[in-house]
């Protein structure tokens, strides 16, 4: 089963297909795993090795096949240390994740931890991203360390980069706020991907006690505000994850208003 959950993002072309490119993603981080001493260090998460990288991301895709089979919350499974290699151990997890994507409809009623729409189809698309990012953890542990920062910026297709700065914007904002986070949206701004064309406004929740599922609100397709920040869709969602400077952005208007909100919390 095809798991196109067409994409929320203004971009012109088909809806991603989620499962095809987690399958691809997914194979990359483990040719990553295949070829990088699993003691390398993780710049973007200190005191990792690409070893506790790995049994991250593949306690995820089995947390995930879970949920989706069982369409109820579970708890992330405790995985002790594999006999086999990382490599091998990760794309069993993938492939026990793919076939739960199969296996269920991405229609169906799924429970997810977002204030979002609870169905299955939340699954392919997270766990895309997911994987993105760590593969971008993962290729810059393999790196040189002056080009680390840098090597990330070839790993995610701007189309998918795009996908996944919506996704921050519409799960991951609402969701920490529901968590009793400071907002990072306090003043509305713009950001714009130059290399896609999307545009978003962020507008800040009004002031006062803050409701589960509210989120600052999104509007797509311009860029407007008291700043707006802009730079390439793998940019914009490195930024956004922490994997990259804010500094990497082109700022127009007030560069406080841009400095607090890259400086905020826009993910877990």
């Amino acid at each position: 089963m095809s798991d196109a959950w067409p994409s929320p993002i203004g971009s012109s072309g088909d809806p991603i297909d989620y499962l095809a490119e987690f399958e691809r993603t997914a194979a990359e981080f483990a040719a990553v795993l295949d070829r990088v001493d699993p003691a390398a260090a993780v710049p973007a998460c200190p005191g990792w090795t690409l070893a506790d990288l790995a049994l991250h991301v593949g306690a995820g895709q089995r947390w995930a096949a879970s949920i989706l089979l069982s369409g109820t919350a579970q708890k992330v499974p405790e995985v002790l240390r594999t006999t086999i290699s990382w490599a091998d151990w990760y794309s069993g997890t993938t492939a026990a994740l793919v076939a739960a994507i199969r296996a269920v409809d991405p229609d169906e009623p799924c429970w997810n931890f977002a204030p979002v729409e609870q169905r299955a189809g939340f699954w392919s698309r997270r766990r895309l991203h997911e994987t993105a990012i760590h593969l971008v953890d993962a290729v810059q542990a393999g790196a040189d360390p002056d080009q680390g920062a840098a090597s990330g910026l070839t790993v995610v297709p701007p189309r998918l980069a795009a996908d996944g700065v919506d996704e921050v914007f519409g799960v991951f904002l609402p969701r920490l706020l529901a968590r009793g986070f400071e907002p990072a949206v306090t003043r509305q701004i713009g950001v714009r991907a130059t290399d896609t064309g999307d545009e978003w406004t962020l507008t800040p929740v009004p002031e006062g006690p803050v409701s589960e599922g509210i989120g600052p609100r999104v509007e797509r397709g311009k860029a407007a505000g008291e700043a707006v920040v802009s730079g390439t869709a793998a940019e914009l969602d490195l930024c956004l994850w922490k994997r990259l400077p804010g500094s990497v952005l082109a700022v127009e208007g007030d560069a406080a208003v841009a400095a607090a909100f890259l400086d905020g919390r826009t993910t877990p």
